[in-house]
């Protein structure tokens, strides 16, 4: 038995809401939960994007992973609630291996499975990922099917994690922040610096070090992770470059209010702001912060590069997400569905990592070229770093696991080093 964080039910809708005339938004980012306008229970689309978080004028891609906080507005009143790692808006007892799981199939004997995330469906996690899953099963020809709802349709991401738990839903996307609330030390993929690219970060979310992790998962919660699908490198805009730790010194960053996320903001040397994603629009418009920090594609999609006047390349975050399943649907899948779904899963990983790639060197080469941002490029790294891994060195949940992921990120780049062509000529040399 288990307890498990779970959202606020009164909050089920996300997006354009058809009970009560209101409007509720998809989380922006790093775990936002929602801003919930009128009442009854929404659906469809919200604010959020591009890797998945949308635009502040009701528009875009939701997405978002582990900020743990929500914001529920019922007839222009307001609630803001902030949780901690361990709870979300309550706590629920369920018993993981006896609940839920009403397994479907469609008149041929197909099985067909449902799966829930907060994607809007232009986002690169839906558009080159999530969209493409069941065509991807039917070639397989296996006899699984997967029917996708994103756009928070079925809810917000806690929310989603609760169904999934409960076998209401048999897959689901989610970030580290919020799978962190099950098992604290997964907030190592949501602190600054913790891996040097995506792809580094795919690596590790991949192999042995992980495995024990994801396994606490499966265990106590009855959640597998299918995979973990890259959301973007995180850069900082600002109306001043910044290009060392003294330059962000009183800057008023607007971070996701988790407690690494916040912390993060710390280690790089600024003053954090946890403003909700669907405010930041107007937060940095009106001065109230002086920078926000997210992937290139949800800057665009955002509009902040409208009201921002640089964006600096600090690639603090690596940020990511997981691919889940519910346990009992994984075991009650047959052994040549189980492959099929695990490698359409993976494959579909690798081309959203390549899509959001594409996307973000194309509106950095159009914004080198025609503003009307202007990029810096020559940013201070190794002092960002050195700033960010004396800060998580010890005092976290996951700073044990932090310090063995950034030594291996340091291993695999003196290898690189030895065994590329320029130092191999100076040792034949």
């Amino acid at each position: 038995m288990n307890r498990l964080p779970i959202g606020n039910p009164r909050a089920r809708g996300t997006g354009e809401s058809r009970a009560g005339g209101g409007r509720v938004d998809a989380r922006g980012d790093e775990g936002e939960i929602g801003v919930a306008h009128g009442h009854g229970h929404g659906h469809g689309h919200g604010h959020g994007h591009g890797q998945g978080q949308g635009h502040g004028q009701g528009h875009g891609q939701g997405h978002g992973h582990g900020e743990d906080r929500q914001e529920d507005r019922e007839g222009g009143s307001r609630v803001v609630v902030s949780a901690s790692w361990g709870v979300v808006f309550g706590v629920i007892v369920l018993v993981v291996s006896g609940v839920g799981c009403d397994f479907a199939e469609v008149g041929d004997g197909t099985r067909r499975l449902r799966m829930g995330h907060v994607y809007e469906v232009k986002s690169p996690t839906h558009a080159f990922g999530t969209a493409n899953l069941d065509e991807r099963l039917e070639e397989a020809g296996v006899g699984l099917e997967v029917a996708v709802f994103p756009a928070a349709q079925l809810g917000s991401e806690s929310e989603l994690l609760e169904q999934l738990v409960a076998g209401e839903i048999d897959l689901a996307i989610a970030g580290p922040s919020f799978l962190a609330m099950w098992h604290r030390p997964l907030g190592v993929f949501d602190a600054a610096y913790a891996f040097e690219d995506l792809e580094q970060m795919q690596r590790v979310a991949d192999g042995p070090l992980m495995a024990p992790h994801w396994a606490a998962l499966r265990e106590r919660f009855g959640v597998r992770v299918l995979a973990t699908w890259a959301y973007g490198s995180r850069h900082i805009t600002g109306n001043r470059p910044v290009r060392h730790p003294d330059d962000l010194r009183g800057f008023r960053l607007r971070m996701p209010a988790a407690t690494v996320w916040q912390a993060s903001g710390r280690a790089l040397g600024a003053s954090p702001m946890p403003i909700a994603f669907s405010e930041v629009y107007m937060a940095l418009q009106q001065g109230i912060a002086d920078g926000q920090e997210n992937p290139v594609p949800v800057i665009q999609a955002m509009g902040f590069h409208e009201v921002q006047q640089y964006v600096s390349l600090t690639g603090h975050i690596q940020s990511s997400i997981q691919i889940l399943i519910n346990e009992r649907v994984w075991q009650s899948l047959t052994d040549r569905q189980r492959e099929a779904l695990g490698d359409a899963v993976v494959t579909l990983g690798q081309e959203v990592l390549e899509g959001t790639r594409r996307q973000e060197a194309e509106l950095l080469a159009r914004w080198r070229s025609e503003g009307p941002v202007e990029v810096i490029d020559d940013v201070d790294v190794g002092a960002f770093e050195a700033r960010a891994r004396a800060t998580f060195a010890d005092g976290y949940p996951f700073s044990e696991l932090y310090e063995k992921v950034t030594e291996e990120a340091k291993s695999e780049e003196a290898s690189s080093e030895e065994t590329s062509p320029a130092s191999r000529g100076r040792t034949d040399g």
